[in-house]
């Protein structure tokens, strides 16, 4: 995708594993949107955690472009909790939060969605429900994890079950 005539009126998926440019990628798009004009037509829906090594790390809002940026308060379940059960525990935690965001961007969505890390939803929450987060806006990108950096937990697992049914979900799919 080199023009943003070929991300309007789509919902585009990034995948990657850790480390492999999905944000970075992202926030190039939003960069490219906000100096064509686009800033208040976009809306930031960020799930990352705070970075951790060289893990997560939310997307840079741009200063001043009216874009809405909104961020979930979340933790990296694989990588703070001491087993299996505390994962899902907070993976749990993290889905309540990002709930309370949507809900709150769905108040005034945007025609223009950009998701960071939807898989921190996706470890826990529902697809449906993230799917109808994103129907309001016809020009979607979203990235999310897609690797083996992780323990094979249950909530890997089913995060990655649900990142392939989302991934079926949209209209391009950009593997890093």
């Amino acid at each position: 995708m080199q023009r943003l005539s070929e991300f309007w009126n789509h919902r585009v998926l990034i995948l990657g594993d850790v480390n492999a440019g999905k944000t970075r990628l992202s926030a190039a798009w939003l960069t490219r949107l906000v100096e064509a004009g686009h800033g208040p037509s976009t809306a930031v829906l960020d799930l990352a955690p705070p970075l951790r090594g060289r893990v997560g790390g939310p997307l840079p809002p741009p200063q001043g472009a009216g874009v809405l940026y909104r961020a979930a308060v979340v933790v990296p379940p694989r990588l703070t909790a001491a087993d299996e059960a505390g994962a899902e525990r907070l993976a749990q935690a993290n889905a309540a939060a990002i709930e309370a965001l949507f809900a709150d961007y769905l108040r005034a969505p945007r025609p223009i969605l950009l998701v960071n890390d939807a898989t921190l939803y996706l470890q826990a929450g529902d697809l449906a429900r993230f799917l109808a987060v994103l129907a309001p806006s016809p020009t979607c990108l979203v990235n999310a994890y897609y690797g083996r950096s992780f323990p094979e937990y249950a909530l890997s697992r089913r995060e990655r079950r649900l990142t392939d049914e989302l991934a079926a979900a949209c209209d391009r799919v950009v593997r890093l």
